[in-house]
């Protein structure tokens, strides 16, 4: 995989959860076309630049957007 489409994924990711608080996998699964391999690698880059909180609380894992990004 390339580092660029990786980074171009995550924007894509970015873009889409702005519209929303919070996001299950499936649901950005759902309204992304990717693979879950390239979403994942776009969530982890999200994660590794602190744009993006994960939520282990209920039964499925939410993702949100960091809220000092806004």
């Amino acid at each position: 995989m390339d580092k660029n489409l990786i980074g171009t994924n995550a924007g894509v990711v970015w873009r889409t959860m702005a519209g929303r608080y919070c996001w299950t996998f499936q649901e950005l699964k759902e309204q992304i076309e990717l693979s879950d391999a390239e979403l994942w690698t776009a969530i982890g880059w999200l994660a590794r630049e602190n744009q993006i909180e994960f939520d282990n609380s209920g039964e499925e894992e939410r993702i949100y957007l960091n809220q000092s990004y806004f």
